[in-house]
């Protein structure tokens, strides 16, 4: 094509229709230059390829011109042929292209169809349609025996765990401790078998983090799990620990899947930030308790890393508080290198056996611990790691603690606290006490499986439109409030050296109530 666009206009603008052509060379000069060729008047044979009538041939009406080799002013049919089986030999080629970009690519594209469906449709079990699961589901699938499950829900016999003044001075100073042999070796067996479980029944593609699978607000689908958070050596220890005397209540909990080799959530953060309470608060409102599947340390790595004392970093509420350089109040810029350095210098990883428990305050900060890829977990799919996130009676509840990021779906359900009141206000008028469907229960005192199978589904759960109205709230926040904004400030103001233009949420908490 391009020799013949060549030959076009070599036929067209050398003269070569010597006939017809007005302008015939004039004392043998030639005009070679491109204005003076351009200005020249066309034979009529290629004026009768000048289709649109400007005086000039256009490069595909020169590619008409050169096929008509006998200047006629019409090409031959044997060259038309030809053209036309050349075209089909290409457009056939370009199907067959296409045809291996989509074997290419189709794995990849049905991966991902899959993945955001399982994910959306897990979501939406979750937090609207989740089923329950009974002590009988686990029995009848062969999952745990019924002498496991009551082990589960009285640990050690009902024996309160021997906490002593050590742990307690570690708790204040640190902002975490370990509790060692918090379970026995059966108890630990039973508990993961069920959290396994629980995750393959419920758990979603985590598309957040590096995490394999995630099952959040876990024990509003499991009695069994619900009962075991349940009882006095988990809730005596808590109040006594971490809650300044106070009656522990359940907020939520997790299960993360975290395969060898990667770090589940391997940045620095305080899981404050998405606890529907207050965050201008003593760190002895809200606790956790974090529990792993596979022993865990800082050689073999897997685990978590704490920063001794940054639990008072946050605000200045309790005795030797203060708000620390280091501190952000979000969940989305990156810290520092100063920061991290120091961070990753003075971070703690502690050693845990499936056994063991660590409990650690909301504002303390942590992050995920990558496996050494020499000692990989004995799971093949990974390591799980189960937590619970509690809150004090004295608690005031707050539905979105942040503004670019919202709380646990949780703080969606039905029967839920309203904005500014304490989580142990929701009681039944009828009996005085606490209402068999409010949504953070209180630990001292173990639910009956009746009960919650009969108020789980409708008052711990969503509505479909309040579903559907937190999803995209969630996107829009997160994805384009925050991250397309983001860019578009950093470029902007990259380009301009200065701050020129100032749109992205800056994921500050909302105000207290």
């Amino acid at each position: 094509f391009a020799a013949a666009t060549a030959a076009a206009e070599e036929t067209t603008l050398n003269n070569n229709d010597n006939n017809d052509d007005p302008f015939p060379d004039h004392q043998g000069l030639k005009t070679t230059s491109r204005k003076d060729q351009l200005q020249r008047k066309l034979s009529v044979c290629s004026s009768k390829y000048d289709i649109d009538g400007d005086g000039q041939l256009d490069k595909f009406e020169q590619l008409a011109r050169s096929l008509d080799s006998n200047g006629r002013g019409s090409i031959d049919p044997i060259t038309v042929v030809k053209l036309l089986k050349e075209q089909d030999k290409l457009k056939k080629q370009q199907w067959l292209l296409l045809f291996g970009n989509i074997i290419q690519w189709l794995p990849l594209i049905v991966g991902a169809v899959y993945t955001f469906f399982k994910f959306t449709e897990r979501q939406y079990q979750q937090n609207v349609g989740g089923k329950i699961l009974t002590s009988m589901d686990y029995i009848k699938e062969g999952i745990v025996t019924s002498e496991e499950i009551d082990s589960l829900w009285e640990l050690s016999r009902g024996r309160a765990y021997p906490l002593t003044n050590e742990h307690k001075r570690e708790y204040l100073r640190d902002g975490f401790v370990v509790l060692p042999n918090f379970l026995t070796g059966e108890e630990s067996q039973a508990l993961d078998k069920v959290v396994t479980h629980n995750l393959n029944e419920m758990a979603f593609p985590d598309l957040l983090t590096k995490c394999s699978r995630k099952f959040h607000g876990e024990h509003y689908h499991s009695t069994v799990t619900h009962r075991f958070w349940q009882q006095p050596r988990i809730a005596d220890m808590l109040s006594t620990l971490a809650l300044d005397g106070d009656t522990a209540y359940m907020v939520t909990s997790e299960i993360l899947e975290m395969p060898s080799g990667v770090a589940c959530i391997p940045q620095w953060h305080w899981d404050f930030l998405t606890f529907p309470q207050n965050y201008n608060a003593s760190f002895t409102t809200g606790t956790q308790i974090w529990w792993s599947s596979e022993e865990v340390d800082g050689n073999v790595g897997g685990g978590l890393a704490f920063l001794p004392g940054s639990h008072k970093w946050a605000n200045e509420v309790d005795e030797g508080a203060a708000l620390h350089p280091c501190f952000a109040m979000n969940l989305f810029d990156k810290m520092s290198a100063e920061c991290t350095q120091l961070l990753d210098r003075e971070m703690v990883v502690p050693k845990l056996s499936p056994t063991d428990i660590v409990v650690f305050s909301r504002f303390t900060l942590h992050r995920s611990v990558a496996r050494n890829p020499s000692v990989p977990f004995k799971s093949p799919t990974g390591r799980r790691g189960y937590t619970l996130r509690v809150g004090s009676a004295r608690s005031i509840f707050k539905q979105d603690t942040m503004q670019c990021f919202p709380s646990h779906p949780s703080s969606q359900f039905g029967r839920q606290l309203k904005q500014g009141q304490r989580y142990d206000s929701v009681i039944d008028p009828e009996t005085g006490l606490h209402h068999s469907q409010a949504i953070y229960r209180p630990m001292n005192e173990q639910d009956s499986e009746e009960c919650l199978i009969r108020d789980g589904k409708g008052a711990r759960s969503m509505s479909t439109t309040t579903f559907l109205h937190y999803s995209a709230q969630s996107i829009i926040r997160q994805k384009i409030k925050w991250k397309l904004a983001k860019s578009v400030e950093d470029v902007v103001n990259t380009v301009a050296q200065r701050k020129l233009l100032d749109i992205s949420c800056k994921a500050v908490p909302t105000p207290d109530v």
